[in-house]
């Protein structure tokens, strides 16, 4: 038994940074779907900016333009916070376990249900457990899923970045 405690300790210690990578990348998920509002509207504000629209329109248009900018960041940015949730440590374990063969993390957990007084059982269940070892320690944490193509159908946040930085290039920054 306690051969087996020091092979936990060893793949627990070989899955720290994979757990970590994956958490962190389960925050810039959470972070980019809850917030990409906030500065799609804030690069297409800049780039507005940036091109003159402040020298063309009136200034009606542009005091309205000044109040519906920071109206319409204020309730993105509320929106972003109502919906992001941080991840827990339990869901990087779920991701990390779901791209791995057999979902080995979730079997080293798992107890022996039947034939636990057999031995030739209690050797089959040994067996498996040392192949879902085996497993975890070739394990990568997997890259995380930025696609926001179902949430901007229209991609508004790529024209916005387009603009930004055409008028970056071109604009009077």
């Amino acid at each position: 038994m306690v051969a087996n405690r020091s092979e936990d300790d060893a793949i627990g210690h070989a899955l720290r940074w994979p757990l970590r990578i994956t958490f962190a990348g389960l925050v810039a998920e959470r972070i980019t779907r809850a917030f990409w509002p906030v500065w799609t509207i804030l690069f297409a504000a800049l780039a507005a900016l940036a091109f003159g629209f402040q020298d063309y329109a009136t200034v009606e248009l542009f005091w309205l333009f000044c109040l519906a900018v920071p109206l319409c960041l204020a309730l993105a940015l509320y929106h972003g916070v109502r919906q992001f949730r941080w991840p827990l440590w339990d869901d990087a374990r779920a991701r990390l376990d779901a791209t791995l063969p057999g979902r080995p993390l979730a079997a080293l957990g798992d107890k022996q249900a039947l034939g636990a007084l057999d031995d030739q059982s209690r050797a089959v269940w040994r067996a498996h457990l040392e192949r879902m070892r085996a497993r975890l320690r070739g394990a990568k944490a997997p890259a995380p899923d930025l696609r926001l193509s179902g949430r901007d159908p229209f991609a508004l946040r790529y024209a916005a970045l387009v603009a930004l930085i055409v008028a970056a290039l071109f604009g009077s920054f």
